[in-house]
């Protein structure tokens, strides 16, 4: 079996060659599809004043799931998902953070400037006690877009109302919560070699991550990524399976939720985990793994101890029916 610890020099040289070429072919696309969402945004400023929601029919519309993968590339199957803006901003913005906590138990809102998608804020329904309807946020003058999650979400669910420097840009939306994530069963079917070279990369670079700044193999691999989580990330190989071992006191404290992508980051295996010890089924191609940890709203004053959870990959060549033998860990 090929792992980090038994790849040949020589291969993972002849890989870099690759990865570097799919990291400049990642960071060009990426920024001629920002250019034309900015073109997009100037020219159809309606379409920016309501929530999109993350389903089939928004991938139907040409070159969005492209943008979503050079965008925010590890996809989160466990949350319903929505993304409204660009707008323009001059002093502040304010949410109605109502309709959040009454859609879901656990949410999220993420502030980002654009066109550059970088995070400004994250708001959490576990980061502040909100007594009041709306929440304002002061912001520097600028252009931002808004994304946001709902974890164990609520029968009916409603996407915020949206006003900025005083005026109601965004009215509530109501969405179809039972049927709106189901675009993730069949999504790896519109897999192809121009995805596989977009996050090709992505392989080598978490192969390679204990050589390289922990801080930029972060932002390259959750360029997006929800700053109230806590993450742990690794690669997989072809006819393995992720074991994970799980403190009680962690799982207590914490929502745990892995999901397995492949090689051009589309997810083939997501779980929420509620077990100490789990073991995935094997999975049929390399590719790499996410694991998000969650507070939950009860214990939000208890930190993350990263030695809670032990993340081992396991090959099936080496697995008894007594038990497992681990190969390595990440």
């Amino acid at each position: 079996m090929r792992n980090s610890k038994t790849l040949l020099d020589i291969e993972l040289l002849c890989a870099i060659l690759p990865a570097l070429l799919s990291l400049i072919f990642f960071k060009t696309v990426r920024l001629l599809l920002r250019t034309l969402v900015n073109i997009n945004a100037n020219l159809n400023k309606k379409q920016s004043f309501r929530w999109l929601v993350f389903s089939g029919e928004m991938l139907k519309k040409p070159l969005v799931l492209t943008s979503l993968l050079v965008t925010g590339p590890r996809w989160n199957p466990n949350t319903i998902a929505a993304g409204a803006g660009p707008f323009d901003v001059k002093e502040s913005l304010a949410i109605d953070v109502k309709s959040c906590l009454d859609s879901a138990q656990s949410w999220t809102i993420g502030i980002y400037s654009f066109p550059q998608a970088k995070a400004i804020q994250h708001i959490a329904s576990h980061g502040s006690d909100f007594q009041e309807q709306w929440h304002q946020l002061k912001l520097d003058p600028g252009q931002y877009t808004l994304g946001i999650r709902y974890y164990h979400w609520s029968e009916k669910v409603e996407l915020p109302a949206i006003n900025v420097d005083g005026h109601q840009i965004i009215n509530t939306q109501s969405i179809d919560s039972d049927s709106v994530n189901d675009y993730f069963k069949n999504l790896t079917e519109r897999d192809n070699i121009f995805y596989r070279c977009l996050n090709d990369y992505i392989f080598t670079l978490l192969i390679c991550q204990k050589w390289l700044p922990k801080k930029w193999v972060l932002k390259e691999y959750l360029p997006v990524g929800d700053t109230n989580n806590e993450f742990l990330y690794g690669v997989i190989y072809k006819a393995c399976s992720l074991n994970l071992q799980i403190n009680l006191s962690l799982l207590n404290n914490f929502d745990v939720y892995l999901t397995i992508y492949n090689r051009s980051s589309l997810p083939v295996i997501w779980y929420q985990i509620n077990s100490e010890k789990y073991t995935t089924p094997v999975v049929e191609q390399d590719g790499f793994y996410l694991v998000r940890l969650r507070r939950k709203l009860d214990i939000a004053s208890d930190s993350f101890q990263e030695d809670g959870i032990t993340i081992k990959l396991l090959s099936t060549v080496t697995q008894a029916s007594n038990g497992v033998k681990s190969v390595t860990s990440a």
